[in-house]
């Protein structure tokens, strides 16, 4: 039973570590999600910008609200999550070019000079190139957090499988204790409850030993208590019968001498007669008796 108590404490230790260890996976998910969301909006909005650029260059003014909205976005983003470009330099350095590039052009397209044309025109062309270098660092970016977080996620699902075996053997072990507990309790069950309905102890057997140590005992002491019972009853019959054949030939001597007295009779006196009238009443003792011990053993052969 300490075994029984102390893995069932594992069991649920198990089972609170794998909840846990879920949750934190679920969790790992999510921040991860929310990481990559964030990579592709940043990635999205220099996009945004690039397109509106050269869609200003082409159209004049009318797409300056547009890039407006698209840097502002992309710097609310960026502020509220500053520690995703951290480990990345490369991005921060790529997107202060680009961006210093694309403040250049909307100052560019409040001036008018003779070279105004040419100078935008370098600047769109720079601001696409700087664009693609910075959507494939995004891109690379993603990959590496991906990659990442594969690598840390494997690891938290080997120890994860490997507790959910450990569970599964742990809870097979503790159904193969608990099936032998409900099996002696079952079987004692039974037997009590048709001991008491039928008033008979016929087809009391031992129950086979259980290896756990504290049905182990049980067992044993249910088992020598059947012994003690079947043996008693054994004694018993053997004593009623070797009682009973004694008092028949107690009864077979009194009859010969009953015999004996009526070849007496010509020398019969009232004393005599005194004596035949004990002997016949404790002929009738006798037998009397006898029947009570027939009726005992019968019944002792009911019961068993």
């Amino acid at each position: 039973m300490h075994k029984i108590k102390v893995v069932g404490g594992i069991v649920f230790l198990l089972s609170i570590i794998l909840a846990l260890l879920s949750n934190f996976i679920a969790t790992q998910n999510r921040i991860n999600s929310n990481s990559l969301s964030f990579i592709n909006e940043q990635k999205a909005f220099t996009q945004e910008i690039s397109k509106s650029i050269f869609y200003i260059y082409r159209n004049g003014e009318r797409g300056a609200e547009t890039l407006d909205e698209t840097i502002k976005k992309y710097l609310e983003n960026a502020e509220l999550n500053e520690s995703e470009f951290t480990q990345n330099k490369l991005i921060t350095t790529l997107w202060n070019i680009f961006y210093a590039d694309v403040q250049k052009f909307r100052i560019q397209q409040k001036v008018s000079t003779g070279y105004n044309s040419v100078i935008t025109a370098k600047l769109v062309n720079r601001i696409y190139h700087n664009n693609v270098l910075l959507v494939n660092e995004f891109d690379n970016l993603i990959e590496q957090k991906r990659a990442e977080y594969r690598n840390e996620i494997d690891i938290y699902k080997k120890i994860e499988y490997l507790l959910f075996i450990v569970l599964i053997l742990l809870l097979i072990y503790l159904f193969t204790q608990v099936r032998e507990i409900i099996s002696f309790i079952q079987k004692f069950s039974k037997t009590s409850k048709k001991i008491i309905e039928n008033s008979t102890i016929q087809g009391l057997k031992p129950i086979k030993e259980i290896e756990q140590e504290e049905l182990k005992e049980a067992t044993r002491n249910y088992n020598h208590l059947v012994e003690k019972i079947n043996s008693s009853i054994n004694y018993s019959t053997q004593s009623m019968e070797q009682t009973t054949k004694s008092l028949e030939k107690v009864a077979q001597n009194i009859e010969d001498f009953m015999e004996l007295l009526s070849t007496m009779q010509e020398d019969e006196s009232e004393a005599l007669f005194e004596k035949e009238d004990a002997v016949i009443d404790s002929l009738e003792s006798l037998m009397r008796l006898r029947k009570k011990l027939k009726n005992l053993q019968t019944d002792l052969d009911n019961l068993t």
